[in-house]
């Protein structure tokens, strides 16, 4: 029962915030009464349009960090893992800023596509290299942190280096959902969704980790196949969402937490919850940058880490870590 009142609470605050960030921007504010009725008329104006395009955005970026966080926590046995400790997101950007160091007119499906792919690269890497040391959490974690640093030296050296580099859009380094164009929001948005979708499926065996490898074993589940799966699922999705809006720290990481304390650790229940305040997380946050910027535009992580440090640490004294 207490899981179920607040997934309505929390879903009660995704659609209030979403009216309310499809209401705001620089561009001017419209009454959410305004808004509703462009919306149902169908005659919405072009600035809506954009909004609809951020806003949707927002809700698919909170909704993936949250969820694939989630599922790395119960995945490696670990509070601290997020979406990007398998080092997707240095892959991903990476794949972003090689498109921009070899075109003078970067297409933008073009850069999506090289960070999903570079992203998905480095998660192959980590798997391998996670194998080799024998495929546990720890070897997983010490082969995700190697390689994303590999990576981001990287990329430090080729905007060092290279003069068409030096183009990339700094917001986006520190996540943005200011620049979604129609094909990446739906193509992250479809990866989302099916990612979600196997994460569900694994639910019943995914739910015995929290209780270590040798009772999950003992219970005849095959540990190191659906661990492989679920940093898989988790991966793919945090790979789609880093191409798309660049990476934002702390609401995979802190969302999954929150909501486990807040109703327990059974997954189904905490991926509804933490999937549903991840929206709002990022919601939130875009909604604040817009406040904040007027009319430039301010990394998501800017706020996402000014909020989320302290709520790190109340959770963390919470919890006795």
């Amino acid at each position: 029962m207490r899981s179920l009142l607040l997934s309505i609470f929390l879903l009660i605050g995704v659609v209030a915030l979403s009216l309310v960030s499809l209401s705001i921007g620089p561009a001017g504010n419209l009454s959410p009464l305004d808004v509703a009725r462009q919306l149902v008329t169908g005659n919405a104006r072009p600035i809506l349009h954009y909004r609809m395009l951020r806003t949707l955005a927002a809700i698919i970026l909170g909704a993936g960090l949250a969820s694939s966080g989630l599922t790395m926590q119960y995945a490696l046995r670990n509070p601290m893992a997020d979406p990007y400790l398998l080092g997707v997101s240095a892959g991903a950007a990476f794949g972003v800023v090689v498109v921009l160091s070899v075109s003078r007119n970067p297409n933008p499906l073009a850069m999506y596509l090289s960070g999903l792919a570079w992203g998905t690269i480095a998660f192959l890497i980590v798997v391998g290299l996670g194998a080799y040391m024998g495929a546990g959490p720890t070897s997983l974690i010490v082969a995700g942190v190697s390689v994303g640093y590999a990576f981001f030296g990287m990329i430090i050296l080729m905007l060092a280096r290279s003069p068409a580099a030096q183009r990339v859009n700094y917001t986006w380094l520190f996540g943005t959902v200011a620049y979604p164009t129609r094909i990446t929001l739906w193509v992250t948005g479809a990866v989302v969704a099916a990612s979600i979708a196997l994460m569900v499926a694994l639910a019943p065996r995914l739910y015995t980790l929290v209780l270590g490898d040798e009772v999950s074993a003992s219970l005849g589940v095959n540990v190191g196949r659906l661990r492989l799966a679920a940093v898989s699922v988790s991966s793919a999705a945090a790979s789609a969402l880093v191409a798309m809006a660049g990476p934002v720290g702390f609401i995979g990481l802190a969302a999954p937490w929150a909501v486990r304390l807040a109703i327990g650790s059974r997954y189904l229940e905490a991926l509804a919850g933490s999937t549903l305040l991840g929206m709002i997380a990022a919601l939130g946050s875009d909604i604040a940058v817009r406040i904040v910027g007027g009319g430039a535009e301010i990394p998501l992580t800017a706020v996402t880490a000014l909020f989320g440090s302290p709520v790190l640490f109340y959770l963390s004294r919470r919890t006795g870590w």
